[in-house]
């Protein structure tokens, strides 16, 4: 089976419940609680690739040799590890998604590299905003309903601290990133891939701050009801 269903098997198995419960409890569908959903099951995904950074970087410095040298640097190779076929055995594993990272490397050396800023931002963001991006898909489904256990201040002071450190690591990516010149030689697409890539850890996290600020001010959830 192609990598990318597993991908999206994960992510929805991640979303889709939090969708289901707010239907059944507010009795309402809100773009907002979707979108801001969303973003957490895909941030808990790469959570756990970012685990797979830390627990196989020998590999996937090793790996990102070997396909520098077949394919060349600031380009991904074709087809892209997303897009090949992979096991079930073989996608339940760590290990497998390393590979990520090696692919990803080419572009930005930084993650085959576990002195550089971008393999310890990414790595120990799969350790600290795990656990608080289940904290408040959860709370953004319930909070409210007397199926909660934290006041809305304090997921708020939560959700606005784990967001903040998300979006304030991307920015000194992205400096890192142009500052140390990785985007020289490479094609309009691999800098667009970058970009958009982490575009979206500037975005959500921007987003998640201002309805945990409403959250804050006001002491309910009404934003995402």
């Amino acid at each position: 089976m192609l990598a990318f269903v597993y991908v999206a098997s994960f992510v929805v198995g991640a979303w889709a419940p939090f969708v289901w419960a707010h239907r059944e409890v507010h009795g309402v569908v809100n773009p907002a609680h979707l979108a801001l959903t969303l973003f957490n099951a895909v941030n808990v995904l790469i959570c756990v690739w970012e685990h797979a950074l830390f627990l196989h970087r020998g590999k996937i410095k090793r790996e990102h040799a070997r396909l520098k040298r077949k394919h060349g640097d600031r380009a991904l190779p074709k087809p892209l590890c997303l897009f090949e076929h992979v096991s079930l055995s073989r996608a339940l594993s760590y290990e497998h998604w390393s590979v990520i990272w090696s692919q990803y490397a080419l572009l930005d050396p930084s993650y085959a590299d576990q002195r550089s800023f971008g393999f310890w931002i990414d790595s120990g963001n799969g350790v600290v905003t795990l656990p608080a991006t289940l904290l408040l898909s959860h709370a953004a489904t319930y909070a409210g309903k007397n199926a909660y256990f934290l006041s809305t201040e304090a997921v708020a002071v939560v959700g606005i601290v784990v967001n903040y450190q998300m979006l304030y690591g991307t920015v000194l990516y992205f400096c890192n990133y142009a500052l140390n010149g990785y985007a020289r030689g490479a094609s309009n697409a691999s800098v667009a891939t970058v970009i958009v890539a982490n575009a979206i850890w500037i975005v959500f996290p921007g987003w998640w701050m201002w309805v945990c600020w409403d959250i804050l001010t006001k002491d309910a959830f009404t934003a995402l009801r």
